[in-house]
């Protein structure tokens, strides 16, 4: 079973959405806030609040199979796309270098559009986590749609 970590959980308790590392998994503060950061901006559709988190050469390979650039996923945001019920972020894997961080684990939510939309959806995710000049941010995500019921 997985355990919640405490600054990461304390700091997605203020957003719709839930977050659990898998034992002897640790999540690097700053990533953990980050997290925050970007769970409460997508859920408020607040395009310059994601754009803190997300660098400005982000790059997606997104659920439905298509690569796209910071500006291309805040569009769909910005058009209700990107909205769920029942998020839930379960972490497996952190892997820290000096200037990168990789984060994989796997996501469960019900999206309201979009694809696997009023299904619960699994989507495998992978994050790539930079240390630039203003603090860590997420330069790419790859995310694949691995059920739907």
């Amino acid at each position: 079973m997985y355990r919640i970590a405490g600054p990461l959980l304390a700091i997605l308790a203020v957003t719709p959405v839930s977050a659990q590392l898998a034992p002897g998994v640790r999540m690097p503060p700053e990533i953990g806030q980050a997290y925050g950061r970007l769970g409460k901006a997508m859920m408020a559709h607040d395009a310059n609040g994601v754009r803190t988190v997300w660098a400005e050469d982000f790059v997606v390979n997104s659920p439905n199979n298509t690569v796209l650039r910071r500006e291309e996923v805040i569009a769909v945001m910005e058009r209700d796309f990107l909205d769920y019920r029942d998020f839930h972020k379960h972490i497996t894997f952190v892997g820290e270098k000096p200037e990168v961080t990789i984060v994989m684990g796997y996501d469960t939510m019900i999206p309201i559009k979009g694809p696997g939309a009023g299904k619960q959806v699994t989507r495998p995710f992978t994050d790539v986590w930079a240390k630039r000049a203003g603090g860590w941010q997420l330069i790419a995500r790859q995310a694949t749609i691995a059920d739907a019921r």
